[in-house]
């Protein structure tokens, strides 16, 4: 009763092939029957490394690294605070929001965030170093309680993952 119109191939020259929990040797083959390339165990899907150790710094780096070059767009512009902020907020919310709802980050990653939302507000350069006026922690708590209700990055974190338990 079906009747397709057109045919369905795989092409093998772009697939690649891991399994996970078999020897070396048993992907070789089903690698050499099918005819096409073997996967290395860290890839990327989705916009994720699958596979790597997510305990390591340099699984967090491309989170790191984007979040650090969309705010240095900004750096030379001339904005108020509220821009600062709306930019701070925004940047760390979009960037970060699909990577920390799947994965714990680590101290490491939070303190760079963390630096880089510093910086970036009191808008320190590599030559000269301004002054941070208030702490990092009464900037994140909340406008009533006289911060500026910019999300600290490791509570930001805990949430997300909690939501998706």
């Amino acid at each position: 009763m079906w009747k397709f119109t057109t045919l369905t191939r795989i092409n093998f020259h772009k697939s690649k092939v891991r399994y996970v929990e078999i020897y070396n040797f048993e992907n070789l083959v089903y690698v050499k029957c099918l005819n096409c390339r073997q996967m290395k165990i860290s890839f990327k899907c989705l916009g994720m490394f699958v596979g790597d150790n997510i305990r390591k710094s340099t699984f967090w780096n491309f989170v790191v690294d984007k979040i650090r070059t969309r705010l240095s767009i900004w750096k030379d512009t001339k904005l108020f605070m509220t821009g600062q902020i709306c930019l701070i907020m925004l940047v760390i919310i979009v960037l970060s929001l699909y990577d920390f709802s799947f994965f714990k980050a680590t101290t490491v990653v939070y303190n760079q965030i963390r630096r880089i939302q510093a910086k970036f507000l009191w808008g320190w350069d590599f030559e000269d170093r301004k002054i941070a006026w208030v702490k990092w922690d009464k900037v994140c708590s909340p406008v009533e309680a006289g911060g500026l209700e910019i999300k600290d990055i490791r509570y930001f974190n805990d949430a997300l993952l909690a939501k998706c338990k």
